[in-house]
């Protein structure tokens, strides 16, 4: 009794304030009972065997009668013996951790408190070795630093329709046996425990530190991005292990001060090389498509003329992709001596193609691809025997890779059977020109998971069909250091045997502060990414 006296005694600020201040809304209880009122229900007894708990085997030859496809565990300890195969597909279980990190709990806390940049979270096929589980879905986000209810919410939010996915799965394969795709966890992570006292101050005094340098960064770091041009193809700039050297990045001048480029994409003809990117206005906060010609041949084009910044944008404004909302990256590839430039319009809910008409010059609308999706970075490459279209959608723009398929370009574009494919902060929205190498397919992915755009993941695309997605990472590329554009990259595109990069810096501005204090008074999301 003393020894549970002190246990309780030693973790007192962790009990008092979990539930307190800390408890998330996805945590609120929800009644269900009138949805569930014609069904029936099995009252169990469970025995309790050092740290594990075993079912009464009347109750689970009870359970096994109604012949269960799987069992949610939403309760318990540790679960043991017969009830782990009770129904054809096992007992399920959320970890709201990355169990290669951390076992035990509480969930999303220890990552606050290790500063880690990434929390993760796992459903799993519960087994008879501790911690061993099949992973059925995992998912990596960005951890909330400054807030461990923000960083619960997330983790339970995202992982709820897991279930319901997997389930979604296994019904499209009904030739598929018991098992279920997955591997065992290897997992030798450390074991972690409720926080005592002394840790809760530190953690307490760590989410005030880390709250300031959030709104520090929100409110005077606006970010400001520039295009740049390597000359080299894009196979060869984004080589696995091969850093991005400053002295090989031709920049472009500088747009202003209150404007930036992000996102190029580009296309050559008898006139030179035509880059299209997001042309972004902080007195606005609206973007759109812009124009730069770099006239000659795309291998000898003069370099992007340095010193004061000159005029950028189209001479001809009406050549570009218009719209009355946001656009941004303007995704252009070449299909049958034509050209076609898809840009993000995720505030209309629409994706439209735009084709190069060539009598008159200008982007015309060819088809609308996709329509009630707010397609973000929305990319397309054809792949053996179709098309891919590869996009995030907004809130989670950033973390939930979406992938659609049509064996033409004309044809209608079908949801792939797993959407989302991926749940992932560091590899999963896309970042430019997909190619292929050597046979094999890579697909350019965005790292946010220090910083909105902090580098470019190089996915290697291991089983793409309509029914299955795998991809690995295969290397990073990291913005090129000694350079003023040296904190962000999220761009990689290929023109030819041309690649074009965005980069990232930091300024002050007053306008860009006075609007995120605006939009946190309005209750609103102010980040832009």
């Amino acid at each position: 009794m003393q020894r549970l006296a002190r246990k309780q005694f030693r973790t007192l600020l962790f009990s008092v304030l979990e539930n307190r201040i800390f408890r998330p809304p996805a945590k609120a209880l929800t009644d269900l009972s009138d949805g569930f009122n014609n069904l029936p229900s099995i009252t169990c007894t469970v025995t309790k065997r050092g740290y594990s708990e075993y079912f009464d085997p009347a109750d689970v030859a009870t359970i096994r009668e109604y012949r269960p496809d799987f069992l949610l565990r939403f309760g318990f300890g540790i679960l043991r013996g017969d009830i782990l195969s009770a129904a054809r597909y096992g007992v399920w279980s959320f970890h709201h951790d990355d169990e290669l990190k951390y076992r035990g709990g509480p969930a999303g806390f220890w990552e606050i408190f290790q500063g880690d940049p990434v929390s993760g979270a796992i459903l799993q096929r519960l087994t008879d070795r501790l911690d061993g589980g099949i992973i059925l879905r995992k998912g990596y986000l960005k951890t909330v630093g400054h807030s461990w209810k923000g960083n619960l919410e997330q983790l339970l939010t995202v992982s709820a329709y897991w279930p319901a996915q997997v389930a979604d799965e296994i019904a499209a394969n009904p030739d598929r046996n018991d098992t279920m795709p997955g591997q065992a966890s290897q997992t030798g992570a450390p074991l972690f425990r409720v926080p005592g006292n002394l840790d809760m101050l530190y953690f307490l005094a760590l989410l005030v530190r880390n709250r300031i340098r959030f709104y520090f960064r929100e409110l005077f770091r606006a970010e400001i991005w520039n295009v740049g041009i390597i000359r080299q193809p894009v196979a060869e700039v984004a080589r696995a292990g091969r850093p991005l050297s400053a002295l090989e990045v031709e920049w472009l001048p500088p747009a202003g001060r209150k404007r930036y480029l992000a996102d190029p994409f580009g296309y050559t003809d008898d006139r030179g090389l035509h880059i299209l990117a997001e042309d972004y206005r902080y007195e606005n906060r609206r973007a759109g498509i812009s124009e730069i010609l770099l006239p000659g041949h795309p291998d000898r084009v003069p370099p992007p003329r340095q010193g004061p910044p000159t005029p950028i944008g189209s001479p001809h404004p009406d050549r570009v992709p218009a719209n009355d909302v946001h656009l941004s990256y303007p995704f252009v590839f070449q299909e049958n001596g034509e050209v076609y430039c898809l840009p993000e319009a995720s505030e209309s809910r629409r994706l439209t193609l735009y084709r190069l008409d060539k009598t008159s010059g200008k982007f015309v609308i060819d088809r609308v691809l996709l329509q009630e999706i707010s397609a973000v970075d929305p990319t397309l490459v054809f792949f053996r025997d179709r098309w891919w279209l590869f996009f995030t959608t907004r809130p989670c723009s950033n973390t939930h890779l979406f992938v659609y398929h049509a064996p033409s370009l004309d044809a209608e574009f079908r949801p792939h059977l797993l959407n989302p494919v991926k749940v992932d902060i560091r590899s999963a929205r896309p970042a430019g020109t997909p190619f292929l190498h050597e046979g094999t397919l890579y697909r350019p992915a965005q790292d946010s998971s220090r910083t909105y755009g902090g580098r470019v993941i190089i996915n290697r695309i291991v089983s793409l069909t309509p029914d299955d997605f795998r991809e690995e990472v295969a290397g990073t590329l990291e913005p090129p250091a000694g350079c003023r554009f040296r904190h962000g990259l999220h761009t990689l595109s290929a023109v030819g045997t041309v690649t074009l990069i965005d980069g990232k810096t930091y300024r002050f501005l007053p306008g860009h502060m006075i609007h995120q204090i605006r939009e946190r008074i309005a209750g609103k999301e102010g980040s832009r990414g």
